[in-house]
């Protein structure tokens, strides 16, 4: 029995010793071969991941880049309005001015139009007083002519006319 048991252990040492070939042999090799096809992939991934790690760092060198400009736009942006705005409220201010002075003149011209109003009719009343004391004055006068003209009327200028050449 020790020759079966030791013929037994042999022949399983050879199956096993077997398999192992066959398995170095046959399935080790696309072992291998798949191993070594994860290891290009994973170095192509790795070649990837670096690819894209680096675009992701040039796009956010550029998008701080953008942030920054984007930035002093902003700023620039602030800078006009608050100038635009400073502006705005002189302008407004000098046409507060215009307008009050506007203003100003037109009460000075209406309360000017209004004396010279007033002056025009003083005046108007005056030519129509002087109108009415030279109507009179001149009815006087026509009315000393008539009298002087009735007077002489009634002195007979032939008389005085014979008097005086008589005096001569």
């Amino acid at each position: 029995m020790d020759i079966i048991k030791d013929r037994a252990v042999w022949i399983v040492l050879f199956l096993v010793i077997l398999g192992g070939l066959s398995y170095m042999v046959v399935v080790d090799p696309d072992r291998v071969e798949k191993m070594d096809e994860i290891v290009v992939r994973d170095d192509t991934r790795v070649g990837d991941i670096t690819e894209v790690k680096e675009l992701y760092n040039r796009l956010d060198l550029k998008l701080n880049g953008t942030k920054q400009h984007l930035k002093n736009l902003y700023d620039t942006t602030v800078t006009h309005m608050k100038n635009y705005n400073a502006k705005i409220d002189s302008i407004n201010n000098v046409f507060s001015r215009v307008e009050y002075s506007i203003d100003e003149l037109r009460k000075f011209i209406k309360s000017e139009f209004e004396s010279l109003a007033d002056d025009i009719e003083d005046l108007s009343d005056d030519i129509s007083g002087l109108k009415t004391k030279q109507t009179k004055d001149m009815r006087k006068v026509n009315n000393e002519l008539k009298s002087i003209n009735e007077i002489l009327e009634q002195i007979d200028t032939e008389d005085l006319i014979k008097d005086y050449r008589k005096k001569e």
